[in-house]
């Protein structure tokens, strides 16, 4: 990781929006008597509207944004996932549903390998008014009027839902609470006014979460152990499940089973920062600037889809993923019409981004959960970690 004095300096104008966010969110520690937890941080600091750093104007994904996520590498993440939907949809049709659609490069990739079948409705929701806009700017461009009337944006979920939904990188994003182990027992890691963080006796239901990850271990976490529960997963999972009348979720994330995720190696817990393409380990390095995550948890997912009446249809490796679903086999269609030598060798290397174990390959998983959907997945034929839960 970077260290923060390596940082690049903002300019006066993002420092201001900065400091405008730092000022509201210390009031709030003020109002709530000195300290919030580190979740309440993380979610104004992520979703504060006007000031969050989703919920503002700064660009976030590709070269000028701070990270890249696997639809800006290549328009062959897309393509691999439309022939998952395929699949999905053939049988008993649906919609698709984006949670947080980020540039909207996803969306176009999906439409375009989509198109010439019947007409898809391709839903998007997303909480940030600014990257509503910068979606719709760009699938204007790039989409026809009639590919473009059937995308609907939405702000919440639908009462019901028939499809596939599609969350890409979103779970890291939800706001998580932090700990430490001091005497055996977890302590709250919360943040005073002065972005300090204070350890404080855990209240009940990080208790409960703390105890269950080490009933699944078959061990407590060691002294001064360090790291982060998502609780809000569970009911994140179940407005979801909620939702799904008949179709499947695909999770596309990075993280590992819970054994991976709390082995004693991994201390101080997976929570990072981005910054311009620079990862550190500063939450507190300049609020509404930049993108905090912590990794997923792929055992706690599956868990909370089961406990809402889901299915676990599947479990895998972002590479292996993408091979059972004909990436390169589109890698070869577009070949086709790449005529420089300098072009091929850059479709190369979106291909080895995507899949390779040092790339994005084996950090990112997918997990494929249903309801009302009975049929094996080509997405897991070759591969299906499940019993590593």
């Amino acid at each position: 990781m970077d260290r923060i004095d390596a940082l690049p300096e903002p300019d006066d104008t993002a420092r201001a929006h900065s400091q405008r966010l730092q000022a509201l969110i210390k009031g709030k520690i003020r109002k709530a008597g000195g300290a919030v937890s580190f979740a309440d941080y993380m979610n104004s600091v992520l979703y504060e509207p006007g000031l969050g750093y989703y919920m503002a104007g700064a660009a976030k994904f590709g070269a000028e944004g701070d990270f890249i996520t696997a639809p800006e590498v290549s328009p062959l993440f897309g393509m691999a996932m439309a022939e998952q939907i395929k699949e999905v949809l053939g049988t008993d049709g649906g919609s698709v549903l984006e949670l947080g659609a980020g540039s909207g490069k996803l969306a176009l990739s999906i439409i375009n390998a989509l198109r010439g079948r019947p007409a898809l409705a391709y839903f998007i929701l997303e909480p940030s008014a600014e990257l509503v806009q910068r979606q719709r700017q760009f699938l204007q461009t790039k989409l026809s009027e009639k590919e473009l009337a059937s995308v609907t944006w939405i702000d919440e979920l639908p009462n019901a839902f028939d499809g596939v939904v599609i969350a890409n990188e979103v779970i890291d994003a939800l706001p998580v609470e932090r700990f430490r182990m001091t005497a055996g027992v977890p302590q709250q890691l919360c943040v005073t006014e002065a972005f300090i963080v204070e350890a404080r006796l855990a209240n009940e239901k990080l208790m409960k979460c703390v105890a269950t990850i080490e009933a699944d271990l078959g061990n407590p976490l060691p002294e001064a152990y360090e790291s982060e529960v998502g609780t809000l997963l569970a009911p994140w999972m179940k407005s979801l499940a909620t939702m799904l009348n008949k179709g499947i979720l695909l999770l596309v994330d990075y993280g590992y089973p819970r054994a991976e995720y709390y082995s004693t190696e991994r201390n101080r817990g997976t929570l990072t920062c981005y910054y311009r393409h620079r990862a550190h380990d500063d939450p507190f390095f300049l609020p509404g600037l930049q993108d905090i995550t912590a990794h997923v948890d792929f055992t706690a997912v599956a868990e909370a889809g089961l406990a809402n009446n889901l299915e676990l249809i599947g479990y895998a490796s972002q590479s292996a993923f993408l091979l059972d679903n004909n990436l390169l086999g589109l890698a070869d269609t577009m070949l086709v019409g790449v005529n420089s030598e300098a072009d091929r060798v850059a479709l190369v290397r979106e291909i080895k981004t995507l899949t390779l174990p040092g790339e994005m390959g084996e950090r990112f998983q997918v997990m494929a959960l249903g309801k009302g959907y009975d049929r094996p997945l080509q997405g897991f034929r070759s591969q299906d970690l499940a019993y590593r839960l």
